[in-house]
């Protein structure tokens, strides 16, 4: 974890780059100190008394963290080689652990609905229901993508495969 003042120079730099470096380490160094101080509220060893209720800060530091985030994925588009602190890469390991359990959970969660749905009469209405829950499955595998997770159809892009694999999370539709 960089100190702020190690990132004072680049933050007046010319270069965006250089700029959008100090801007993440920032943000790194002010969550990293913010969860480490929750973390020491929660075992009762701050050496004072919070004023905002803990749930603030658990917002926040969700904020801080998708920010955190999103900033490195713009970092890899762009090219910029970010010094990601060891503490902040496990961190954003399990958030995204965490991101892509909810992304499967929320997709079984439609499929359940889409099996339901199919047993309700044919109509125009239903009809639609089911495309949209469609689409939203597909989003939320577009979701998975966005967050690395390997692609379950490897042979999907050959165009001589005539497979149809089944849904790597085992959906029925």
């Amino acid at each position: 974890m960089k100190e702020l003042k190690e990132t004072a120079t680049l933050m007046q730099s010319a270069d965006y780059k250089e700029r959008f470096m100090a801007e993440y380490h920032q943000d790194e160094t002010r969550y990293l100190k913010l969860k480490k101080m929750t973390e020491a509220w929660d075992k009762g060893e701050l050496n004072f008394t919070p004023t905002c209720p803990r749930e603030i800060y658990d917002r926040q530091l969700s904020c801080m963290l998708l920010k955190l985030f999103v900033l490195t994925e713009r970092a890899e588009l762009e090219g910029i080689k970010l010094d990601i602190d060891p503490d902040m890469a496990k961190i954003f390991e399990a958030w995204t652990n965490n991101q892509v359990i909810m992304s499967k959970q929320v997709r079984v969660d439609i499929d359940d609905i889409l099996r339901r749905l199919h047993n309700m009469e044919c109509c125009r209405e239903v009809s639609l229901a089911i495309t949209k829950l469609q689409e939203g499955v597909m989003w939320m595998g577009m979701n998975l993508k966005r967050l690395r997770e390997a692609n379950p159809y490897p042979e999907s892009r050959n165009v001589n495969n005539e497979d149809i694999a089944p849904t790597a999370d085992g959906l029925k539709f």
